[in-house]
């Protein structure tokens, strides 16, 4: 009994010198020491003698996947195992650019030829599919807030882009072409040619069509539409003149409206491809979408995808 509080008494001064001679601090282990970004994503930091860490927790919260603690072992898993388990991938898209993504009201569903794609994308995870509302104005800001897990809707790769997330393998190669009426063929073959004093240009706010509009058109007049999918109607009624979309927009529209013609679509302003766009530093999820889109193209899915969407046959 003696011996046994001599012990407990060795072991409390010890603490004690241990604590007062430095060896261990609770100040500095309970100091915060406040954020530390990753990935665009502020997480909160504790100092423990002079070093910043973050919960495993948090961590795991701001890339958007699993902890799971085993035997004091915690392990961070990949976005892909959480959409596995919990048998939903969220997709993000606007619904507001044919041929890739349409917002049906009357059937309050979305539809076009990234729709179906990610449609065939959750069957093969074997999971659910859910379409998260976004617009271009916030569609970054909106995947950095993990409000939907990829985000998919004709998004063109650029590096600007890539600075703040992680674009996929491209799907499709286009540019900038104008969407004009049919009468007009033989008037706006060319750049010169469309910015005129007395030429309109409808353009979307937000996207690459607005960039490319306010960096290249200098003398035509420029009207912003909130709606994407009302321009078109617009150049068909004579509202406006042209739209600058991508090739591929504007074929769309062309081969479902006669008024309407797609030109310079062998010839595009601008070179650019089509891909898809999720959080950066998750390699698994990456290498899973490209391996997925490498199958998606050798079993000809995409070229029965452009013939639907696009091509109208």
């Amino acid at each position: 009994m003696r011996k046994s509080m001599v012990l407990k008494w060795l072991a409390v001064l010890g603490f004690l010198a241990c604590v007062f001679l430095g060896g261990m601090s609770f100040t500095s282990a309970t100091k915060s020491s406040g954020e530390v970004e990753w990935n665009g994503s502020q997480l909160s930091s504790m100092e423990v003698n002079g070093k910043p860490y973050v919960s495993a927790e948090e961590l795991a919260q701001a890339t958007g996947s699993e902890l799971h603690k085993e035997s004091h072992h915690y392990t961070v898993s990949s976005r892909l195992d959480r959409i596995i388990r919990k048998g939903v991938i969220r997709v993000g898209t606007t619904g507001d650019y044919k041929p890739f993504t349409f917002y049906n009201k009357e059937t309050n569903k979305f539809e076009g030829y990234d729709i179906e794609a990610a449609e065939l994308m959750a069957k093969d995870l074997g999971v659910k599919v859910k379409f998260v509302k976004t617009s271009w104005p916030t569609l970054m800001n909106d995947l950095l807030d993990d409000k939907f897990d990829i985000a998919v809707g004709g998004i063109s790769r650029n590096t600007e882009r890539q600075k703040t997330a992680q674009l996929t393998s491209p799907y499709m190669n286009e540019g900038k072409a104008p969407l004009i009426r049919a009468v007009d063929k033989e008037k706006y073959t060319s750049l010169q040619a469309i910015d005129q004093p007395g030429v309109t240009i409808g353009v979307n706010p937000g996207g690459t069509n607005q960039k490319f509009v306010d960096a290249n058109i200098k003398q035509a007049k420029v009207v912003v539409v909130e709606n994407n999918l009302e321009i078109p109607h617009m150049v068909a009624e004579g509202k406006v003149d042209v739209m600058i979309t991508d090739s591929t927009e504007a074929m769309y529209y062309a081969s479902r409206d006669q008024r309407l013609y797609a030109a310079l679509t062998d010839n595009t302003f601008t070179k650019s491809q089509k891909g898809y766009l999720i959080p950066r530093g998750d390699s698994v999820f990456e290498n899973w979408v490209n391996l997925w889109m490498d199958e998606m193209e050798l079993q000809g899915e995409f070229n029965r995808l452009k013939d639907k969407y696009i091509y109208n046959k």
